[in-house]
This record gives C-alpha cells, structure tokens and sequence, in this order.
C-alpha cells in the first residue's frame, strides 16, 4: 500500500511541518499546520509553492504532485524539494483527480494540486475533512478553492534581475510575498523574497539584495525582446 511505503514521517501528535527559513515569517509560529490547506497565486505562484514544499521535504518528509505535468524536476530540486521523495501523479479529469488527491493525503506530508486542476466545492469539502484526520497539507496551485484556504499566499509584485541590454541571464526574481488566512493566520503578513534566489533556493531579498552571482555579469546569450519569463522550471536562460 501506498500509505505503508511513504507514511508521514512526523508522529500524528506533532501538528506542526517545518518551513524554510526566508519562509517563516508567513506562517504563524513560523510553521506549516497539519491539516491546512495553502494557495498560492500571482507571478511566481509555482516557485512559491516548491519553496512552501521544501521545509518539509528537507526534513525528510514526501511530497506529490497532482496533475501539474510541466512542473520542472530540476527547478524542484533547486528549491530544495527532495526528488527522492517526490511522486508526480496525472490527473486527466476531474474524478480522477479528485480520487488521486483524496488518496494521497494521509499517505504523504504535502500534496501539492496543479493549476489546472478544477475539484469541486464537495469534493474540497471532504478533502478539508480528511486533511484534518490525517494531517497532511494541501498546496492548491494557482487559483482560490471552494471554502476558502486557511493561508492564502499571493505574489503582489515581481522583479526578475540578470539582464544586460539585450543580453544576459535571469539568474533571480525579487518577488513581494502578502499571506493571509483565517483563525491564527488572519493577520497580514508579508515578506520580499528571491524566488528563486540566485542558486534556485528561496533566500530573503535583504539578506542577498540583487547582488550578482560570480560570473553574472559577463554577457551570455543574446535576449530577444518580449521572451516568456519561465516559472515551472524551465531554464531561466532568455535567448
């Protein structure tokens, strides 16, 4: 059984998951709670949840995915996620995902649920029941969940950094943070992130400011006006 193999790591009594340092500050008590569900949404909102999965994931716990196919492995493992303990499940409608996710809470630590797909208000209903008898968390990706989510992360503005005049890589993304949810996290909360940081992991902005990398300023591969800035882990070389 799929619970047998990858069972939460931490006991039942523990009701809390470690979060990443640049992190903290978004969650009261600097912590994920068992049994939450978060969002995210914005510019960066896929970056955002890899960095919300990987406190956890670092410390040893399982992360799925769900229906999210074009999530980049390299940029997850740059984040911090450990692939290892990383399971990508499609999900190619509704029912499907619906029983996909509703399986996988309870037998991993983060169940992260791609953009695209739509469940509907009971089924949400009854994943927010499960996920308080089991105590996983819920990672909705890119958009609001039927019943409200108990943090909801937004990107409010995004920077990406690294570009000459016509050359250049992106190397990391100034982004600005705003959490804010029901019960304990009702207060506003917000933080400025590099996401990702120069290195792919998520590092506090006034802890590295836009400081190049070394190497960072040497021209690289010419850019061409108007290119899609990536946020599922493909390169974030323009050329």
């Amino acid at each position: 059984m799929l619970g047998e193999r990858v069972a939460p790591l931490t006991a039942a009594h523990e009701r809390t998951l470690p979060v990443l340092a640049p992190l903290r500050d978004l969650f009261p008590g600097g912590a994920l709670r068992r049994g939450w569900v978060v969002t995210t949404a914005g510019d960066g909102a896929t970056s955002l949840a890899l960095a919300v999965a990987a406190g956890p994931s670092a410390a040893g716990s399982w992360t799925a995915v769900v229906g999210e196919e074009g999530l980049g492995l390299a940029a997850a493992a740059e984040a911090g996620v450990v692939l290892e303990r990383l399971l990508m499940v499609a999900a190619p409608e509704p029912r499907g995902a619906a029983e996909a996710t509703a399986a996988l809470v309870g037998s991993v630590d983060i169940v992260l649920v791609g953009s695209e797909v739509r469940l509907g208000a009971a089924d949400h209903r009854r994943l927010a029941a499960r996920l308080r008898e089991r105590g996983s968390v819920l990672v909705q990706l890119g958009r609001e969940v039927p019943g409200g989510a108990d943090v909801r992360l937004q990107v409010v503005s995004s920077r990406w950094s690294g570009l000459g005049d016509g050359w250049g890589l992106l190397h990391s993304r100034h982004v600005s943070v705003r959490a804010q949810g029901r019960g304990a996290a009702s207060r506003p909360r917000s933080v400025d992130l590099l996401l990702p940081g120069p290195d792919g992991a998520p590092v506090l902005a006034e802890d590295r400011s836009d400081r190049l990398p070394a190497g960072a300023g040497e021209p690289a591969t010419p850019a061409l006006p108007g290119a899609a800035l990536p946020d599922n882990g493909a390169s974030a070389v323009v050329a």
